[in-house]
């Protein structure tokens, strides 16, 4: 059985990492920097990090460094492709 949706789903699927790009959607074209992101939603940076670049991976965030920061936002892609990957989902589960 072949799942294209997979990573995308599998990437929003974890409660903090769904919270941190709800988090970043709504900061827009500003980002956010990793600390900004931990405080907000009260995580361990070090936790984090592995969680954005889960997100990173699946190509939903971008990240870029500044010095030792780090800013990541919702790439306008990674957004279209989440709308688009869930509508599939539903699409399909609605087919079985």
């Amino acid at each position: 059985m072949d799942l294209p949706n997979l990573p995308i789903l599998a990437a929003l699927g974890q409660r903090t990492r769904w919270r941190t790009f709800e988090l970043l959607l709504a900061h827009g074209d500003r980002g956010m920097l990793q600390g900004e992101i931990a405080k907000a939603l009260e995580v361990e940076k070090n936790l984090l990090s592995v969680h954005l670049r889960v997100l990173k991976e699946a190509g939903l965030v971008s990240a870029e460094k500044h010095g030792r920061e780090i800013t990541y936002r919702v790439t306008p892609a990674g957004a279209q492709k989440t709308v688009e990957k869930v509508l599939d989902a539903i699409r399909e589960r609605k087919r079985s």
